[in-house]
């Protein structure tokens, strides 16, 4: 149905509600990607256990903030965004820069992935069927070569797929995703029961090159990695349910997330050793293929390359939707709260790829990149975790149609506390993992303060209203707010009776 946006006061159209909890895992199965991308690069500063134990302990820690997500989800059914949009919430009234540069953040967080995800699949495809190209360019001093070209190809590809429809792009990832995880599975178990393969501890080590503060940037650079189960909140008013849809996805694409980070490097490393898998950054899964089927190490290859679009087409979606979700809280340009005939932000996606084909050219190189994107993201972590406490003090009216109990207080003052820990020793120190220098984080700072800049922009310029810092915020839900919670809370307790009644 057609609507006049009274916010933008253009025609637009309402996010559609197709997606259910399986679609939202689909659209998470983005994850794997962080073992692809950041485990092999690892290996030149810390050993294998110190990685597998860092991811460890940061998938558990994403599990616990899925749960305070999922509260907030719930409280605000019809706004897209996820993260940043509970940051914009509860700051707002503090003071709405913040929300913007949460938004931003969070953005630039999963957008600037794309570039990354993009290079490494464009390496893989170099190495595996043309190693012996030496194309190459310079473009602003960064060398360019044929990766790079394929990088580009696949970012028009992924941004095709989520700008004709998002459920499209769901069931491509439900294909490659289930390829993905059987691909991980058969080479985890080959590498166990293989012969002359022999797994053994001994191959692993606790390296450190450095002190403590080398461990806290790993989780510093590897939190887009382990954080990433809360993506799924993104799509929360594209859920059929978006309460039980939201929450169930959130959880079980978590539960599945220790597992394979626990499970699967720990295989890997051990069986290769801890010199293969640095010598291999990108291809090191391809490499065991290779051992374990006798040569057959393209497998591999088709493996990470289906994970590494999986990455691609989600990361898009999710992006283009923290800019609409900006958007339609009025904190930047209005031309981006616009939905397309498909019902999917395409101009937000359209900037996506614009962006991350400029950052390709800037930065290069995978980690560099992630050093550029972290910043922002944590950030958006760290004020969507506060937004929820002051969420509990502002509006202890609202309805909540999840409802965590009130232990939850400390447990969330305990992660923004330790999160604002990571990012202050990662931005301090990110020449500790050997790759990029602070000119990466210098670009993660120039996006943020241009999102206060749009901010204000969109306020005086576009709204023709008056600069305020400090945004008015209700304490209970109005209008179509309200009935979308109160839809929410008759579906939840439809649920509940469900549950409680006896088969």
């Amino acid at each position: 149905m057609i609507e006049i946006d009274t916010v933008v006061g253009t025609e637009s159209r309402r996010l559609a509600k197709t997606l259910t909890w399986r679609d939202g895992m689909a659209l998470a199965m983005t994850l794997p990607t962080g073992l692809f991308v950041t485990f092999g690069y690892l290996m030149g500063v810390v050993g294998a256990w110190t990685a597998i134990t860092v991811w460890c302990v940061g998938a558990v820690i994403s599990l616990l903030q899925c749960f305070v997500f999922a509260e907030m989800a719930a409280m605000f059914p019809r706004d897209s965004g996820g993260v940043a949009r509970y940051a914009i919430e509860g700051w707002k009234r503090y003071f709405a820069p913040l929300g913007a540069m949460a938004a931003f953040g969070y953005w630039i967080g999963w957008s600037l992935s794309i570039s990354m995800a993009s290079v490494v699949l464009g390496q893989l495809v170099k190495d595996t069927w043309f190693p012996g190209n030496d194309l190459s360019f310079t473009i602003f001093g960064n060398h360019l070569g044929l990766e790079h070209i394929i990088a580009l190809g696949a970012m028009l590809f992924a941004w095709a797929f989520n700008y004709f429809g998002l459920k499209f792009g769901s069931a491509v990832n439900k294909f490659l995703g289930l390829f993905v995880i059987i691909g991980l599975g058969v080479v985890t178990v080959g590498c166990l029961v293989s012969q002359p393969l022999d797994f053994s501890a001994k191959n692993m080590t606790w390296y450190v090159n450095g002190d403590w503060r080398t461990v806290v940037v790993v989780l510093y650079v590897t939190a887009w990695a382990v954080y990433a189960s809360e993506i799924v909140a993104s799509f929360a008013p594209e859920y059929k349910n978006t309460s039980s849809d939201t929450s169930k996805a959130m959880t079980r694409i978590s539960m599945f997330m220790i597992v394979l980070f626990c499970v699967v490097p720990t295989v890997l490393a051990g069986t290769l050793g801890e010199g293969t898998v640095r010598d291999n950054p990108v291809t090191y899964v391809s490499v065991a293929f290779g051992r374990v089927f006798g040569g057959a190490s393209w497998i591999g290859t088709i493996v990470i390359g289906a994970s590494l679009l999986i990455a691609i087409i989600s990361t898009t979606a999710d992006g283009g939707r923290a800019l609409y979700g900006l958007a339609e809280e009025g904190m930047t340009i209005k031309q981006l709260h616009w939905v397309n005939r498909w019902g999917v932000p395409g101009r937000s996606l359209t900037l996506d790829v614009l962006l991350n084909a400029t950052v390709m050219v800037l930065v290069g190189a995978p980690v560099s990149i992630l050093l550029a994107s972290n910043l922002g993201y944590l950030l958006s972590i760290i004020l969507g975790l506060s937004a929820f406490l002051l969420l509990r003090k502002d509006r202890p009216g609202w309805p909540r149609p999840i409802r965590r109990g009130r232990g939850w207080i400390p447990v969330v003052v305990v992660l923004v506390a330790f999160n604002v820990f990571i990012t202050a020793v990662g931005v301090a120190n990110p020449e500790l993992l050997g790759y990029g220098d602070f000119r990466d984080t210098l670009v993660a700072v120039g996006i943020l303060l241009l999102s206060v800049v749009l901010y204000i922009y969109r306020r005086v310029v576009q709204d023709k209203k008056p600069m305020l810092w400090r945004l008015p915020a209700p304490a209970l839900p109005e209008g179509e707010d309200a009935i979308a919670l109160q839809e929410e809370m008759r579906q939840v307790q439809a649920e509940r009776a469900t549950r409680r009644r006896p088969q």
